[in-house]
């Protein structure tokens, strides 16, 4: 399988998400980790990973299939908030990547949970 080179700033390499999204599900990884990989997994253009009400719950569910609870999810995103692993912003409905571990070349540059919309230039 051949290679297509990608043009980064700085030194990064490039990740497959569909992978952290398999890891994400994964239950053998501790919960923090896991809060990591879903924000690495879904994640836009400018970093944040939006996931509807629900969704992140059943990403991160045990190994018998159970989804966590509120209060569990967001203990382990309190977690890994601590540890750096996503920004003191990030919550149940938006995980969020610092920008300087995260480049993205297609997707979304918004955020609804955080009210992040690209500027727009003011026309008279």
């Amino acid at each position: 399988m051949g290679r297509t080179p990608i043009q980064f700033e700085g030194d990064y390499i490039a990740v497959s998400q569909e992978e952290y999204k398999r890891r994400a599900r994964d239950p053998r990884f501790d919960y923090a980790h896991r809060v990591e990989y879903a924000a690495m997994g879904w994640a836009n253009q400018i970093g944040h990973a939006e996931f509807p009400k629900g969704k992140l719950n059943e990403v991160l569910a045990d190994k018998n299939g159970k989804s966590l609870s509120v209060n569990a999810l967001n203990n382990h995103i309190r977690r890994a908030k601590g540890w750096g692993f996503v920004e003191p912003e990030s919550n149940r409905r938006c995980l969020v990547l610092t920008e300087c571990r995260v480049q993205k070349g297609i997707g979304d540059k918004f955020c609804e949970e955080h009210r992040v919309y690209p500027a727009r230039r003011w026309r008279p």
